[in-house]
């Protein structure tokens, strides 16, 4: 599936300096100093792409790879070198002491357990979504962070995104008036049925089934079930958990809203009925959203079909605001407003004058205007690392810490259950 990732190549110059010994020893000591070096918990296809954006970070060094798949271990040293220590145990890598931080790139089963461990062991933790596997997990996560006073970060890139900022400020300050809906759409197109393949060099004795398994059912060894856990509920959450949640963190991070009043789902194995998922492939969503002073009241629309190979949406990049005087479409490098009245694109520029990555208003017409980012600004997945990393070194906040991660995790959680046992949680 097409994780559409935008990666910029981030420049750096500047004049040659002639320095003193001593002033370029204390600045040789201070960069070893403040040099970031972290784990890779998870070398699967998010947990690499994971750890190549950390490494565009300056001063991020990895030091260590974990995965119950020899043959990964194999290609970390390949991507990073030979000094880079493999083990397939994490508990291995949490004792390090040079390890400062983790990137847990695990099946969801595994987040919320490795995530606490790390943390108790001293360990800043930045964990891919979602970072609980059931919602009676958030609660343990929590406590684990605010005692371990270490930063955590959840793996939702796009609340870093320029456009989510934009879209934030124009919101706050009226832009649409009050939001009534939201609406979020995905879709992929069918592949060939029975077409998986074990990979290369993947078998019982090179795989660690039952370190896979964890506190999921037992099972015997079945390599479908490892190489594409995602669509098994027994390791992970559906394409809520995959794929709606993006949307829900933008979502809380736009508006503020936290905690929906009530949540429906529906979905079915429509297509994929070739045994190799036990979680639908076509899923809906209705989210409803209201504050105890009815102050924000919207309803939040979530779709997904796997079986569609002409529409082309991916709601995590891509998703609509809808308010009483107008629209916002939201992406990550550019918002389109289309409103009732006609706008003075000045007003606007002014709100957004100070985001470090706005560029530009283009205007369509008296009623429709388009915010556009900086082409070469970094984008939000380095953004969303460099946040990380400088709350590591300076303690500034990070934009989708454990709290929010607990209720953007949960929310997404709620739509995959309410589907699962076709009620409204």
């Amino acid at each position: 599936m097409n994780r559409r990732f935008f990666i910029n190549s981030v420049a750096l110059g500047g004049a040659a300096l002639s320095l003193t010994p001593n002033l370029e020893g204390l600045l040789a000591k201070n960069k070893k100093n403040n040099t970031v070096k972290i784990a890779l918990i998870g070398k699967g296809g998010m947990g690499t792409a994971d750890a190549n954006t950390a490494l565009r970070i300056p001063g991020v060094e990895i030091i260590a790879v974990c995965d119950v798949f020899q043959a990964r271990l194999d290609s970390a040293k390949k991507e990073w070198g030979e000094h880079i220590r493999t083990e397939m145990d994490y508990l291995n890598i949490l004792k390090m002491p040079d390890v400062d931080a983790v990137i847990i790139g695990t099946p969801d089963h595994w987040h919320q357990k490795i995530a606490i461990d790390a943390l108790k062991n001293g360990k800043h933790v930045y964990c891919e979504k979602p970072i609980i596997h059931k919602r009676s997990e958030g609660k343990a996560l929590i406590n684990a962070q605010q005692s371990s006073g270490k930063v955590f970060q959840m793996g939702t890139q796009g609340v870093s995104a320029v456009g989510m900022e934009m879209a934030k400020l124009l919101i706050e300050n009226g832009a649409i008036g009050k939001i009534n809906f939201v609406d979020a759409r995905f879709s992929g197109a069918p592949s060939m049925l029975n077409a998986f393949r074990t990979p290369q060099g993947a078998s019982s004795e090179t795989i660690w089934w039952n370190q896979f398994i964890g506190n999921a059912p037992k099972r015997a060894y079945d390599p479908q079930r490892f190489f594409s856990w995602r669509n098994w509920s027994d390791y992970g959450t559906g394409l809520a958990g995959d794929l709606f949640v993006h949307v829900i963190a933008s979502v809380h991070y736009i508006t503020g809203v936290s905690e929906p009043k009530r949540v429906y789902s529906d979905g079915d194995i429509v297509y994929y009925n070739d045994g190799s998922r036990d979680t639908p492939d076509v899923v809906f969503s209705l989210v409803d959203y209201e504050d105890k002073l009815k102050q924000q009241q919207f309803k939040m629309f979530l779709g997904a079909n796997m079986v569609d190979g002409i529409a082309n949406d991916w709601g995590s990049t891509n998703f609509k605001i809808v308010g009483e005087k107008g629209t916002l479409q939201v992406n990550w490098d550019k918002v389109s407003l289309q409103h009732l009245q006609e706008q003075d694109w000045s007003t606007y520029e002014n709100i957004l004058h100070g985001i470090p990555g706005f560029d530009s208003i283009q205007k369509v017409n008296d009623k429709e205007i388009h915010f556009l980012a900086k082409q070469d600004h970094p984008d939000a997945h380095y953004l969303h690392f460099q946040r990380f990393f400088d709350a590591i070194r300076t303690g500034s906040p990070v934009i989708a810490d454990v709290k929010f991660g607990v209720n953007a995790s949960t929310v997404a959680l709620r739509c995959f259950e309410s589907q699962q046992i076709s009620k409204i949680i």
